[in-house]
């Protein structure tokens, strides 16, 4: 039952989207003014009668659609709708970051006392099985760590972690978390050190 008032509140709200659509679109073909009023609500009725000859039957199509949705959805798509999101948005465990040293961090896996999610986490081992941390590398290196994530030091101090993209003959490309493909370029004369992240066993 609640798939099938789901079903019928999709539905309902496509066919009155595409009749919506062919509306304006036919507003547009007629006048670009015309193609406005059509667009905005309430207000595209004062073109209903310009259009209406164009587009009658894909609006009663679109009428009777949203008539059925409003139908469904009150009939209980509402209730299925919120128990789906409830239960996609529902954690399993929830994780808690913990700064260590030398930028190590530590994850922490809290149990939650519930059915699935209890089995489930039983499964998982009692400690981290490895750790990440920087290691010091030499700068003529640099050319070997290509697709790794570094922390390098320029020459005036200032430091820049991120994954190492690309090289020129006299710089670096390195890819920054939060900038998506934007990569910044690095003069490899400037460079006075290099960190390269590695992964340890844990202790």
């Amino acid at each position: 039952m609640e798939l099938a008032v789901l079903t019928i509140t999709a539905i309902g709200i496509f066919l009155f989207s595409i009749s919506y659509i062919k509306f304006a679109y036919e507003g547009f073909r007629h006048h670009f003014v015309t193609g406005l009023l059509a667009l905005i609500p309430v207000i595209n009725l004062i073109a209903l009668p310009t259009l209406w000859d164009r587009t009658r039957s894909m609006l009663v199509v679109g009428l009777v659609g949203l008539i059925a949705a409003i139908i469904a959805w009150f009939a209980g798509a509402d209730k299925a709708f919120e128990a789906v999101r409830t239960d996609r948005n529902t954690p399993i465990a929830a994780t808690q970051t913990i700064p260590g040293n030398a930028g190590i961090s530590t994850i922490i896996t809290n149990e939650k006392q519930n059915g699935s999610a209890e089995t489930f986490l039983s499964l998982l081992p009692g400690k981290a099985l490895y750790r990440l941390d920087f290691e010091s590398a030499s700068p003529n290196q640099i050319r070997s760590f290509a697709g790794r994530i570094v922390r390098i030091t320029s020459n005036d101090h200032t430091v820049t972690d991120g994954r190492i993209q690309n090289f020129t003959q006299s710089s670096v490309f390195i890819e920054q978390p939060g900038d998506g493909n934007i990569a910044y370029e690095l003069m490899l004369s400037n460079i006075k050190s290099i960190d390269v992240m590695v992964k340890r066993a844990a202790r």
